[in-house]
């Protein structure tokens, strides 16, 4: 080929690039009108993702749930809800989302839908009861402190009954409490926490045998989570996490747990999730289920290999480091999880090919084989265990094993002898 042919061909190439940029800078452009435009519709119990099929045919815009909203929404897409959309669409569908506590992003074409960062505070599937307590937390403020008494001050602000722990937390909060009413915080001695403030601005100064008041109006109101921000567990406040643990047992008391952040990324690779991938790279695969757990991927040298390997994979009820492991183990690959919050993946030769996955055999989790109902208050209720694979004693393992093939062996009679049957009669 001549220069003159190659200059032709490079200045083509480039046009095409272009103009193919060109075309998805205006679909976007035209996505963001549309969600700028005047919108009005009104939908009554329906599934969101029959609502969002509904606003986007309206709308002329292509709304779609990511795997991450699945798994953060209380009924997954089978979450209902009564909206009504009104003004421009943008600002409706923000609306609409922040109640479950979700975004959207303006792709190239569509607008998807992602969970927002604050769910990070409820670990796995929220509860429509977790989801409230989030908002108050977040929302409510106190506006009265009850001298020393955090709880009941934080009680009044939620509206419920909500218990901090460890105890040891609300030493802390009491003393940031303390401060906002202008009162001389109350220090325990710890080489780790920064020393007392001077020069605490008080209220006022009391009259001579006052008695001291047993409530303080703020100055400045404060939420929960704004305080939780201050609590100190480790070095330092960035080392320090909170999250709202289950509300499972009927009158179960609803408890925010103060923990290290160390402790957080273990219980975040703890959560419960189902995940189906068919032929999807392992670049794709893992860097979704490390990023449902808040951690980072790095791949070792030669990490081409996961965007060029793909595989198909479908586990229910499993936790994301059980997910982690058994799709690393099914490449061949090695797989650790650091304390800084990387996943460090490599290779010590070629990945398993697809024939050499399907002799080792396919995905193993460790799914539910059985279930523990206990009765409760003269059977008013039932406490359910769950029971995995792993729980079961060797004895009754070996045992539904056997069980599972003499069930199949008397399927695969029953078949042959239907069979047997039917060609008697032809």
């Amino acid at each position: 080929m001549s220069a003159k042919n190659s200059g032709k061909m490079l200045v083509l190439v480039a046009a095409c690039v272009c103009i193919l940029g060109g075309i998805v800078r205006a679909d976007k452009a035209q996505l963001l009108q549309k969600l700028s435009a005047d919108f009005e519709i009104r939908l009554t119990d329906v599934t969101i993702v029959e609502a969002l099929d509904k606003i986007g045919q309206k709308a002329g815009v292509k709304l779609a749930l990511s795997d991450e909203a699945v798994w953060k929404l209380p009924y997954g897409e089978a979450t209902r809800l009564s909206v009504t959309l009104q003004g421009p669409l943008a600002d409706s569908l923000t609306e609409m989302l922040n109640a479950f506590f979700m975004r959207y992003a303006v792709g190239e074409e569509g607008v998807t839908i992602y969970p927002r960062e604050e769910l990070d505070h409820i670990l796995g599937t929220p509860t429509t009861k977790q989801l409230e307590l989030l908002r108050a937390l977040y929302t409510e403020p106190i506006e009265v402190y009850l001298r020393d008494d955090v709880q009941q001050s934080i009680n009044a602000a939620l509206g419920q009954k909500v218990l901090i722990s460890p105890i040891g937390v609300l030493a802390e909060l009491n003393n940031l409490l303390r401060q906002l009413a202008g009162i001389e915080p109350i220090y325990a001695p710890d080489p780790r926490r920064p020393p007392p403030p001077r020069g605490i601005v008080k209220a006022r100064e009391p009259e001579p045998n006052e008695p001291e008041p047993a409530e303080f109006v703020l100055p400045t109101p404060v939420t929960v989570v704004q305080l939780l921000s201050q609590v100190v567990i480790g070095r330092d406040s960035s080392e320090t996490r909170w999250y709202i643990s289950g509300i499972d047992l009927p009158g179960q008391m609803p408890e925010v747990r103060v923990v290290h952040s160390t402790l957080f990324a273990e219980l975040k690779l703890d959560q419960t999730i189902d995940v189906s991938y068919k032929e999807e790279s392992l670049d794709r695969i893992f860097r979704a289920l490390t990023s449902r757990a808040g951690l980072v991927l790095v791949a070792g040298p030669g990490g081409t290999w996961l965007a060029e390997s793909k595989v198909s994979a479908s586990m229910q009820n499993v936790k994301i480091r059980q997910a982690i492991n058994s799709i690393a183990d099914m490449v061949g690959a090695e797989c650790s999880v650091e304390r800084d919050g990387r996943v460090l993946l490599g290779l010590h030769g070629p990945p398993k090919s697809k024939d050499e996955r399907q002799s080792t055999g396919t995905l193993a989790p460790d799914g539910y084989v059985g279930k523990i109902s206990i009765p409760m208050e003269g059977g008013k209720y039932f406490l359910e265990f769950m029971l995995r694979q792993s729980d079961l004693p060797k004895e009754l393992s070996t045992l539904r094993d056997e069980a599972i093939r003499d069930v199949l062996g008397e399927s695969a009679r029953e078949a042959k002898l239907k069979e047997a049957i039917k060609a008697i009669k032809d």
